[in-house]
């Protein structure tokens, strides 16, 4: 199936992105069935969004998604537009979205994942926008709902952040 394409409706990011934003699925997409990284591609994710919150676009900037052997990072919204949640207060609408798909709840993880989203999208988007390793933010530290686990329970921060890190810190 393929979600029909409609851009105009996105509110436009005027502001330059100060924050990055980590998600998984479970705040959004927790009653997909299987959502992990082996069965569920960003495709069905879309595919979901659209008919059961009638939603043409993934609210992500960025998914981080396990294909074959090894992990990809695929940009599901353009950053010329904000992603915007009930849950977060107005002074984080200036982010980049990017979440890790799976159910972090329910399974930790690969150390792989959090290398290639750090590889992929998020040193990239430090350096361009400036934005400090402080000023990145897990979806449940921004969100005014303190019910919300996302990246879930099993999402280590600290190792994630560790491979950003050594990601930004190398000498050229």
């Amino acid at each position: 199936m393929r979600v029909p394409f409609k851009p105009v409706y996105l509110k436009k990011a005027y502001k330059k992105f100060m924050y990055i934003i980590i998600h998984d699925y479970s705040c959004k997409f927790g009653t997909l069935n299987k959502v992990d990284t082996k069965g569920i591609s960003v495709q069905d994710v879309r595919n979901y969004n659209w008919i059961w919150y009638n939603e043409f676009e993934l609210p992500y900037h960025f998914i981080c998604e396990k294909i074959g052997q090894d992990f990809e990072t695929v940009m599901c919204r353009p950053l010329s537009y904000y992603c915007e949640y009930e849950d977060i207060p107005s002074v984080y609408l200036p982010s980049v979205h990017i979440a890790i798909a799976g159910n972090y709840n329910v399974i930790a993880p690969e150390q792989r994942a959090y290398q290639q989203i750090g590889y992929r999208s998020i040193a990239s988007i430090m350096r361009w926008f400036s934005i400090p390793i402080s000023n990145i933010k897990m979806h449940w530290e921004v969100s005014a709902d303190k019910t919300i686990h996302c990246p879930g329970d099993l999402f280590d921060k600290d190792k994630f952040l560790a491979n950003i890190r050594s990601l930004i810190l190398v000498k050229r």
